[in-house]
């Protein structure tokens, strides 16, 4: 799996850029759910109240870009460009 972290200091949020990849044809998929944070868990009562600020972080802020075996060196370098473009700030 190719996963980054959308940081504080980029521009646009993970959900922006995730929309803008969307748009050019690029799924993306957000991270995890932390455990704590799993609608299975909370219903049986488990970490009530408990709070976990790394995987809370990083559920959201990354996210994971396509990754296949079968990806070709053409289709890595769109999803590249892609993001260079979407991100670019313009004024």
């Amino acid at each position: 799996m190719y996963s980054i972290l959308i940081e504080d200091e980029f521009w646009i949020s993970r959900d922006e850029l995730m929309e803008r990849l969307m748009k050019k044809g690029i799924e993306t998929r957000t991270f995890f759910i932390p455990m704590h944070e799993q609608p299975v868990f909370l219903n049986m009562g488990l970490f009530k109240g408990e709070s976990y600020p790394v995987a809370e972080e990083l559920a959201e802020k990354g996210m994971y870009l396509p990754s296949s075996s079968g990806l070709t060196e053409g289709e890595i370098r769109y999803v590249y460009k892609a993001i260079k473009e979407v991100s670019a700030i313009t004024f």
